[in-house]
């Protein structure tokens, strides 16, 4: 299966103006009804660096989608053209691509994003709306626009940075998510369908159902408890013991082997053990490192199948608070 990435590439390219021909095209067809048949002239310098960017999405060789990225101010950009071509549409890749420009601002220095758009988009503005968007007023005079919207890049008070890394120190999965509160059993964090998640330097991924993670009190594991009708139930990674770099960031190295619990079956399964194999000699894993993980996945597992807590009920009231 082609994988999908995004590259910065210059918006007067021959791909990227192919891509605008076609998101031009498609304005042009979804207004002309109403009289507007052309979007607002953009100056193509403005979506290039230091300032700006422009980026390009590929799903393997073939590009698909696009978008930019302009300075309003010192602590404002603005999205612009954000498109994707009909045959990669139901993909939550628009999501994709908004996270990624999200990074890119931040990066950049940016205290929020907005953009605009018109009222023949009804599909553009979900997105903004449930990707933390909010209306505010018209802030840049297109008279084509008839939705303004804004997104604060400040992380919220609460939200905790989820970090796991490889042995060797690679990043692997991250995300941010708001701390839902502490029991018995540890930090219970939770996320939903527009949260994205990324592996190392890799375009987000948004997982179809809301889902909450624990991190332990005491234990070398990070749990997920995924809400129905998701077919894992549980997702536990074997890791060391995750660390806390103060209240807003916590750290764990994964050690590949994983223990899941099937929805629909109960049934519960270790994955991954070729992926530990090859990652323990590649590694150079200690002895008691790799002891350890097996041991740990053993009771993972004898837990797991008894329904001992927090691999009961425990999560249960944590997920209602995502519905």
């Amino acid at each position: 299966m082609p994988k999908v990435r995004i590259a910065v590439q210059d918006p007067d390219d021959d791909v990227s103006r192919e891509l605008t021909a076609e998101f031009l095209a498609d304005i042009g067809e979804r207004y002309e009804r109403s009289g507007t048949t052309s979007a607002p002239a953009l100056d193509l310098s403005e979506l290039r660096a230091p300032d700006g960017t422009w980026l390009v999405m590929y799903d393997g060789d073939d590009p698909i989608g696009c978008g930019g990225l302009r300075r309003c101010d010192d602590h404002s950009a603005e999205v612009r053209r954000v498109f994707l071509r009909p045959a990669a549409r139901g993909r939550n890749l628009a999501r994709t691509m908004m996270a990624e420009l999200e990074d890119v601002a931040r990066r950049r220095g940016y205290r929020r994003i907005r953009l605009d758009t018109g009222d023949r988009q009804p599909e553009a503005l979900q997105l903004y709306r449930t990707g933390g968007y909010h209306e505010i007023g018209d802030y840049n005079g297109n008279p084509y626009a008839r939705h303004w919207l804004e997104k604060d890049l400040a992380p919220r008070p609460g939200d905790v940075r989820v970090v796991a890394r490889k042995y060797d120190g690679r990043l692997h999965w991250h995300a941010t998510m708001p701390r839902l509160g502490e029991d018995e059993h540890g930090v219970w964090l939770g996320a939903t369908t527009h949260t994205p998640w990324r592996r190392g330097a890799e375009p987000a991924v948004f997982f179809p159902v809301a889902h909450v993670v624990l991190i332990p009190h005491e234990g070398d594991w990070v749990a997920a408890f995924n809400a129905a009708p998701h077919r894992t139930e549980l997702y536990i990674d074997v890791s060391d013991r995750p660390v806390w770099h103060g209240p807003d960031e916590v750290v764990s190295i994964d050690l590949d082997l994983d223990v899941v619990r099937r929805r629909d079956t109960g049934t519960v399964e270790l994955l991954d053990e070729d992926e530990f194999d090859e990652h323990r000699v590649l590694f150079a894993y200690p002895d008691d490192v790799v002891a350890g993980a097996r041991r740990n996945a053993e009771e993972l597992l004898a837990a797991v199948r008894a329904h001992t807590e927090p691999f009961g009920e425990a999560s249960r009231p944590w997920l209602e608070r995502m519905k």
